[in-house]
């Protein structure tokens, strides 16, 4: 498989399929005050986005013991081809400290989905509640013959 990274590029043996993370940090602190994640994953066959993102939530609130869900909402992705997925919005402490976190998904095949994430220290602002939105909206879906080969083909 011909695999594009930010760097260059790479040809993976067969068989392998993309379950990458991209880590985006805002400023050079430890632990960053912002972080915005991209990262890709299967659902279980037949499994609907809905379900998937229960059972994700359930995943984190068995690991994060307190871990809260704050609210679910519908979002879109992409304002030239807009794909519909799920928002949730949470609350944890990690070593005594407070952790905002929204992730949105979106299905770009029926088993593959897209999870954006952002994670921040204090609650988020208005100002960083419209980047995040101007993120979802920047993005542009690559067509055959991108950069990357289809999930179905990386299988």
């Amino acid at each position: 498989m011909d695999y594009q990274l930010q760097e260059g590029g790479i040809v993976l043996p067969e068989g392998f399929q993309d379950r990458t993370v991209n880590m985006f940090v805002l400023g050079a602190s430890i632990p960053a005050p912002l972080s915005i994640t991209v990262s890709r994953d299967n659902l279980l066959p037949g499994e609907a986005l809905k379900a998937y993102v229960e059972r994700q939530v359930k995943m984190l609130s068995s690991k994060l013991r307190s871990y809260s869900l704050m609210g679910t909402k519908a979002v879109t992705l992409s304002s030239t081809a807009t794909i519909d997925g799920l928002q949730i919005d949470a609350y944890y402490m990690n070593e005594g400290r407070p952790f905002y976190q929204r992730q949105a998904a979106f299905l770009l095949t029926p088993e593959r989905a897209l999870i954006f994430s952002t994670t921040a220290q204090a609650d988020f602002s208005p100002q960083q509640n419209e980047d995040w939105q101007n993120l979802l909206a920047s993005f542009q879906p690559r067509t055959n013959g991108g950069a990357t080969t289809e999930p179905s083909e990386q299988e």
